[in-house]
């Protein structure tokens, strides 16, 4: 095992499947102490089992970001467990298949949308953005650290087929840049990262599946080289950042930054 992150703490929300999985996984080779956060259940169970079969030192956290008391749970863990915490990726979201699972080609009107449905999704992808970094800031606010927000393309943002889910990627992406200014007085740094496509995730309903692989889909590993790069000495201090992982290696070059970096 590569040992770079020896000592790094990564709390990932989403952590038991898709992004979220990959990105542990990429971190946890290297050494880094990681805790993926999701709803439990036989998916969280599995991914644990999978991650500490291979004897890396990861932990399971049943947290519903949806909720501020599962929330706090989950960080008074953190706090009894670990000395600090490094990294907070807030990755968890839900897609537009909670209200049509065919929204791309036949969008569901405002008025037929469910507000249960909608609300879930806003909830998930923005306001649990806000809940998860509320409570877990407070442990880097003396050593510092990095949250990295995970979000969308901006023209997901706005497609005729992605509300509620486009708009809530695009409130918590104003939040990040809000944040970003707000905490760098405390040396927190917060950064976008996103896929820049479609991807191989569970975000692609079945029934829409054929047609997405024959587009191309990226892989769910697309964001690993650019959340590892965001561990390293190179990254401290950079913040405001929208990071889009597809163009990963262009932007390396067009921020100057050094492009051997260590492999995912």
């Amino acid at each position: 095992m590569n040992e770079m992150l020896k000592g790094w703490h990564t709390l990932i929300t989403g952590g038991s499947s898709g992004f979220g999985f990959e990105m542990a996984k990429t971190l946890l080779a290297h050494g880094a102490t990681v805790a993926i956060a999701a709803r439990g259940g036989a998916k969280l169970d599995k991914a644990y089992a999978e991650l500490k079969g291979g004897g890396y030192d990861v932990h399971a956290l049943e947290m519903d970001v949806r909720s501020e008391s599962s929330v706090a749970t989950a960080a008074e863990w953190i706090a009894g467990n670990w000395e600090r915490l490094d990294m907070l990726v807030n990755n968890a979201g839900i897609g537009m298949g909670a209200i049509n699972k065919n929204h791309a080609e036949n969008p569901t009107p405002v008025h037929q949308i469910d507000p249960g449905a909608f609300r879930d999704i806003v909830e998930t992808n923005f306001i649990g953005y806000f809940l998860v970094t509320r409570a877990f800031t407070p442990f880097m606010l003396t050593h510092g650290g990095r949250i990295v927000n995970v979000s969308t393309s901006i023209r997901t943002m706005t497609a005729p087929g992605q509300l509620p889910y486009g708009p809530a990627r695009a409130a918590a992406e104003a939040m990040s840049v809000i944040l970003s200014e707000q905490l760098k007085a405390y040396h927190i740094s917060v950064n976008v990262l996103l896929p820049g496509g479609a991807s191989n995730t569970g975000f692609v309903p079945e029934e829409q599946r054929e047609t997405a692989e024959s587009r191309g889909l990226l892989p769910a590993s697309i964001l690993n080289e650019a959340i590892l790069f965001l561990t390293s000495d190179q990254a401290a201090g950079l913040t405001g950042e929208r990071i889009i992982a597809k163009d990963f290696p262009q932007w390396l070059a067009e921020k100057g930054f050094a492009t051997d970096s260590p492999p995912v």
